[in-house]
């Protein structure tokens, strides 16, 4: 095979589109291109790493160990570190460990947490001390916390310097912070956090003034184990490009830069919809099986259960479905537009609270929206499905059972969606407010209480209906 491209990132993204379609074919060209592989893995790391996503894990890990550390380091910063965990298992401990010193802290400590537990502490004690101390740092705040997604690797001064022996010592820093010279923080002799001086203030005072006269003393900061949907909601409202972590004593710990912030609400809303329909916050095609079977097993149990009630409900009404076997045609149609209209709320609700646009004190008044909401398409698709239903009974009657007026069908199915539309509007809001009221995630498995209670009021209601209209 021959690709001739004549720019790198060309190359990257075509080869990145090979190994979707064809891995093996990928993976045997890069093997035979060596250098071409090298360029691009050192200009498009983001190519390169979602090459080796695409390929086996085996084959993953030659191409890796082909490349320079820094060069590995980049490309393992862009993959997702359950990725990039399996990728570093087939090397070895001493090769993984270079690889890690290579990169970031924070990175590295995302990558390492990803590990299981006998390869991590493999590659910790192969690292050198400090490094590893750094690491294990990190690894103490849960991943979803401002200490998870922090680096230490951030531009600290002293109070007592002045603007121009600032400058000087963020010259020598440049070279070992890299993109994390993002703000300089003005710390104590302790350590404590006293203000952020932006490099435009910097550049401009005069080289003898006081770094305490050029800071801004009100800095945004966050604790370490403050939750990342509240660090990425302070970034958004104050347009940070990164924000500081303190400990209890308010001393600079680290750093949360804008990027770790945006991942944080994709995480979030990822972990949001997984969660909705029973599965873990943190599962991804990367996590072992059993672990995704203990995850998963309760709630498909659980919706055996609802599968059960409802086919409780529906044996208490066996003479009417046995006179009118007709029903059990249209029964389903009104469970299936309420659940619809549920989610939809749902959804709306489960996001406004993501993204900080719900508090507390406005949750009954979404609510009542919601089901102001409920109750209109209700209305509309009660009386479209009513004449639709009106005008299709004949087609699907028995001649030799006792047959329905299209009328008497028409008002079943109105009542009955009207009234489910109700239920779905106030339940598809309310579970995840009741869920935040008791202190749990509002997205835990909110689309099987919904599915239980639109099922339920639509196929409950809907038989109730026909059964006293007919009978």
């Amino acid at each position: 095979m021959k690709l001739r491209i004549p720019r790198p990132r060309q190359f990257g993204s075509i080869v990145r589109d090979l190994a979707r379609r064809d891995p093996d074919e990928a993976e045997a060209y890069l093997d035979t291109h060596q250098e071409a592989w090298e360029e691009l893995a050192e200009r498009n790391p983001h190519d390169a790493a979602d090459i080796l996503e695409a390929i086996d894990e085996e084959g993953a890990a030659d191409l890796l160990a082909d490349l320079e550390a820094r060069d590995a380091a980049d490309v393992l910063d862009e993959m997702r570190p359950e990725a990039a965990a399996d990728v570093l298992q087939e090397l070895g401990v001493e090769r993984a460990a270079e690889f890690i010193a290579a990169m970031e802290t924070d990175q590295a400590a995302d990558l390492i947490g990803a590990l299981d537990p006998d390869e991590r502490t493999a590659v910790l004690h192969a690292l050198d001390p400090h490094t590893a101390t750094q690491i294990e740092q990190l690894l103490i705040y849960a991943a979803d916390t401002a200490g998870g997604m922090m680096t230490t690797d951030i531009a600290v001064l002293p109070v007592g310097l002045t603007a121009g022996e600032a400058i000087e010592a963020l010259r020598r820093l440049h070279d070992e912070l890299g993109s994390n010279l993002l703000y300089v923080y003005v710390v104590d002799e302790e350590d404590r956090l006293l203000g952020v001086v932006s490099f435009r203030d910097l550049v401009f005072a005069r080289p003898g003034v006081g770094l305490d006269d050029v800071m801004e003393p009100h800095v945004v900061s966050v604790a370490a184990d403050t939750d990342r949907e509240q660090v990425a909601e302070l970034v958004q409202r104050y347009r940070l490009i990164a924000i500081p972590v303190v400990d209890g004593h308010q001393r600079l710990i680290g750093m949360v830069k804008v990027a770790e912030a945006l991942e944080a609400i994709q995480a979030e809303a990822g972990e949001d919809i997984a969660v909705m329909v029973g599965a873990g916050e943190e599962e991804t095609v990367f996590t072992p099986v059993s672990r995704s079977v203990r995850r998963r097993l309760p709630w498909i149990a659980f919706n055996l259960v609802i599968g059960v009630l409802i086919a409780a409900v529906i044996s208490q009404f066996e003479a009417t479905l046995t006179t009118y076997a007709v029903l059990a045609a249209y029964m389903p149609l009104v469970a299936l537009l309420a659940g619809n209209s549920g989610a939809q709320s749902l959804a709306v609700i489960i996001r406004s609270m993501a993204v900080g646009e719900l508090p507390r004190g406005r949750a009954w008044r979404a609510i009542r929206r919601e089901v102001a909401v409920g109750v209109i398409d209700g209305f509309v698709i009660a009386a479209i499905a009513a004449a639709t239903a009106a005008a299709t009974v004949g087609a699907f009657q028995d001649a030799a059972s006792p047959t329905i007026d299209p009328l008497e069908l028409a008002a079943i199915i109105f009542v009955s969606v009207s009234v489910a539309f109700l239920f779905a509007g106030f339940v598809g809001a309310g579970i995840p407010v009741a869920l935040r009221r008791m202190g749990q995630d509002p997205a835990l498995a909110s689309n099987i209480f919904l599915t239980l209670t639109t099922d339920m009021v639509g196929m409950g209601g809907f038989l109730i209906t026909a059964t006293l209209l007919l009978t």
